[in-house]
């Protein structure tokens, strides 16, 4: 027990403030039933906090803020990285990505074709809904949650008010993007895309 504790403190020490770990990052160092006795005791002590079951962050401290946690976004990238599994953000939060809503959604909704599962962090919730890998057939990024916030506000949502506003994430896509990736979306998405992008 006490050279699991020694092992793992070690390790925790060495690594960088604000960063994450997981359980299973000490399968090495002992018994499950050890390792989870190792990070409470850890936790007590103040070294890491416990995000969620199995999910613990080495607390990055600010004079003014307080503890400085890490965005929902960056812990389903952990998660996802930690399964080996690809994910992307849909709804309200491909909407505040885009920097379209202010308002960080309580609720982060991720396709992926790991596992489903939902992770609660705090007031927070992290879901991650099974999805078919043709969902993944857009590669890149900035059109993925493009695409992600049309569908959110839907047909009827598409007002002038957010078109002009999500016109600017339209323009920083790249014509190679336009032409190779656009085709994956939904028709109605396609010519409404287009259409901004040749405004531009």
């Amino acid at each position: 027990m006490e050279s699991s504790k020694n092992q793992i403190q070690t390790k925790i020490l060495k690594s960088s403030f604000g960063e994450i770990f997981f359980s299973d990052d000490f399968v090495s160092y002992g018994s499950a039933e050890n390792i989870r006795k190792v990070l409470s005791r850890l936790e007590e002590d103040g070294l890491v906090m416990r995000l969620a079951h199995g999910i613990y962050l080495k607390p990055k401290k600010d004079t003014l803020l307080g503890i400085v946690y890490p965005t929902t976004e960056e812990i389903a990238k952990q998660i996802a990285q930690r399964d080996k599994a690809r994910i992307a953000p849909t709804g309200v939060m491909a909407l505040y990505l885009l920097g379209l809503t202010t308002q960080i959604p309580l609720k982060a909704v991720y396709l992926t074709d790991g596992s489903q599962r939902e992770v609660k962090i705090g007031n927070r919730n992290i879901k991650f809904k099974k999805t078919v890998p043709r969902s993944f057939a857009i590669k890149d990024g900035l059109l993925h949650l493009i695409v992600q916030a049309f569908k959110e506000v839907g047909q009827n949502g598409t007002t002038e008010e957010f078109l002009q506003k999500i016109a600017s994430s339209v323009h920083r896509l790249e014509t190679k993007v336009i032409d190779t990736q656009l085709r994956y979306a939904p028709v109605w998405i396609q010519k409404i895309i287009s259409k901004l992008y040749k405004s531009n």
